[in-house]
């Protein structure tokens, strides 16, 4: 599944054009980008709940949970926490060493932040 990052734009702004699209929206352009950045990655979809919330996505290399992302909407600021819970995106920070906060067309990574 080759999806570039220009196709992934393409998918999620043909989307968005539409007017119709809700956040979940977006989410199998997301999960195909994902993919398409390494064949061994699996990427889970809607986790199961944990302590820390639900966040949407789950990237792991075999056995080995790495990472996780969380998809907001288009019109969220993932960049300058506007548009949605702060309150989740501490608690997704401290429980997940490794996090994407997207809102599909900025993407913020961040490494180990609850070890900080």
């Amino acid at each position: 599944m080759a999806l570039n990052i220009a196709g992934y734009l393409d998918e999620v702004s043909f989307k968005y054009l539409t007017g119709h699209a809700t956040e979940h929206s977006y989410r199998p352009a997301l999960e195909a980008l994902f993919r398409s950045i390494d064949p061994a990655l699996t990427v889970i979809d809607e986790l199961k709940k944990s302590e820390a919330g639900m966040p949407d996505f789950m990237l792991q290399r075999g056995d080995i949970p790495f990472g996780c992302a969380e998809a907001k909407g288009i019109s969220k600021d993932a960049i300058r926490l506007t548009g949605y819970s702060i309150e989740q995106r501490k608690r997704y920070e401290n429980a997940y060493p490794n996090l994407i906060y997207t809102n599909d067309v900025d993407f913020e990574f961040i490494r180990e932040a609850g070890s900080r």
